[in-house]
Formats: C-alpha cells, structure tokens, sequence
C-alpha cells in the first residue's frame, strides 16, 4: 500500500513538474505581453516606430531607469527596426526629479531632421514614461530646452504628448461624430460625410477616422477614396503635425486621381486632430510617390477647394 502510495506520489510531481514547466513558459510569454512595456525603434525607412516587447528584470523604477538608459545607449538595431539613436547622438546626462525625468542630449541632437527628430522623441518618451512613478520628460540639447521647429520650447511630455494608434483596447466605449471625406460621382471633387460611430474609448479619432474611411462612404451617391483593405501601420502627433503610416494596401490604384485620395485623407484627418499638417507615407516607403504623381514625403494642409458645395452631397 505505501509503495502503491508512494508510487502514486511520484506521478503526481512529476506531472506537476511537467505542468509547471509548461505553465512558466506561458507566464513568460503572457508576462511579456500584459506588463505593456515596450523598446521602441524607427522603421527601417525612418518614417515611423516599431516596438517590441520588454521584460524587465524588476518592474522597479530604479532599476527600469537604470535598464532603459543603458539599452538606448547601446543603440542596438532589431529586425525590421533602427536604433532611435544615431551613432553621432548621445545622452550626456538625465536627473530624476520626483516624477519629472530630464535626458540631457548632445549638440548632434539638433542635427536630426525634424520628421525624424519628432519620431525619436516619440519614441523616446513613450521609453522613459512607462517606468513606474514617471509622469513627464523633458529633453535638453547639451543644457538647453529642446525646441521644436517654431523654436518653441517643447516643455514636459506626457502619455497625452503623442497619439499612438495601437494596442491593447479596454472594454470602454463611446460615441463621436465625425466629418469624412469622399468622392462624388466625377471622382474629381470631395464631398462631405457626418457620421455618427460607436467605439472603443481607447482609440484616437485619428485611427477612427482611417477605419471609417476604408469601410467606404454611407451616403448614395459618395465613393470610395481608398481601398477598403487599407489600415494603419503607425500614427503619431506632434508639433502639431500627423504622421501616418498606411500598409502597402492603400497604395493600390483606385477610380479616383491620388490628390482625391491625399486630401480625403488629409481633410478629413485634420477635421478631427489638433494637427495643422499630415505627412502621409504608405509601407516602408521613406519617399515616393501616390499613384505616381503626389510626392509623398511632404506636409500638406487642409485642401478645401477640392470640396464639393453642400448641396451636392449625397446627390444622385
């Protein structure tokens, strides 16, 4: 009986042995996805970030402070993605103040174009913000505030600095109004959409409005302005300009001329953003062109004379 017992015993580690083993595997990938930190990285072609999961060691500010220093610092690429730092940039120096982090960078810092220089800061900061009792960070270039290219100081950043479009999604919803723009009839003008969308709370209405837009207009008589399996790669707000990244599906021909579908993109972007510019890039293209004849590592402004009068909208 106590072989039998012991016996039984025996198994029943082993099992749990085994058990554990897989269940520690499972901890460590779902650790790494659920604590929600990340090492950002531009884009092979610098025009937008990539992240890829981290597990620090201690989920300590110190030593999370101390870790992400050191791992910028290295400037070590990842498939598909750059260091945020040049060979030529470096960190001087940064000084912990409560809840206030500030990363003094060198001169080298102000060489940086502004588009990548607005995508390093992003990167950056979003680094540095998800250490714990972090709030703000503020960066200056060998003593001196940062400014940006109004030479405005940037001042302190924060999560609501930049608008990322990615992520894990709550449960919370809501409701928004939103003004799209498509095409009419001639495939030559813009008409105006309002549409009311119920969604998650989380999202930006940047992102909203990219989906809503690829799903194609409600209104008899409006057209599509880009393909409806087009879909957002990366978005970032800053400076009061929106950086958006597109997969390569909505560089695909359309009935339209590529202006139309720019400025469907750009009007209705800029209807609901803070930004007064986009900068529109489709797949890991740094430049090129849209349909081949709008450049498209540019600024562009709202474009209303490409908008039909009211009263055309939703003619049939």
């Amino acid at each position: 009986m106590k072989k039998k017992i012991c016996w039984m015993l025996a198994v029943f580690m082993l099992c749990a042995w085994m058990a554990g083993c897989t269940i520690e595997v499972e901890e460590q990938d779902a650790g790494t996805e659920e604590s929600g930190y990340h090492l950002f990285y531009l884009t092979a072609s610098e025009d937008g970030l990539v992240k890829e999961n981290y597990a620090p060691e201690e989920e300590t500010g110190e030593f999370m402070l101390s870790d992400l220093m050191q791992r910028l610092g290295k400037k070590e690429d990842i498939k598909g993605g750059l260091s945020l730092l040049s060979a030529e940039v470096s960190i001087n120096s940064y000084e912990r103040r409560d809840d206030l982090l500030i990363i003094d960078f060198n001169r080298a810092y102000n060489n940086m174009s502004s588009a990548r220089e607005v995508l390093v800061r992003a990167g950056v900061a979003r680094t540095f913000l998800q250490i714990p009792g972090i709030r703000t960070v503020r960066f200056t270039v060998a003593g001196n505030d940062l400014l940006n290219t109004k030479n405005e100081k940037v001042g302190d950043m924060d999560r609501d600095t930049f608008l990322e479009l990615s992520g894990e999604d709550p449960d919370a919803y809501r409701y928004g109004t939103f003004t799209l723009y498509f095409t009419d009839r001639s495939g030559e003008k813009l008409v105006e959409e309002t549409r009311n969308v119920y969604y998650k709370s989380s999202l930006s209405r940047e992102r909203v409005v990219l989906e809503q837009l690829a799903k194609g207009p409600m209104v008899k008589g409006n057209y599509p302005t880009i393909p409806g399996n087009s879909a957002v790669v990366d978005i970032t707000v800053a400076d009061r300009v929106c950086y958006v990244t597109m997969n390569r599906s909505f560089g695909e021909s359309m009935d339209v001329s590529p202006e139309i579908s720019l400025y469907s993109v750009v009007n209705s972007l800029l209807a609901v953003s803070d930004a007064d510019k986009v900068k529109l890039s489709v797949g890991n293209q740094s430049g090129g062109t849209l349909g081949g004849s709008v450049q498209l590592y540019a600024f562009y402004q709202e474009n209303p004379d490409l908008v039909a009068p009211a009263q055309e909208e939703g003619a049939e």
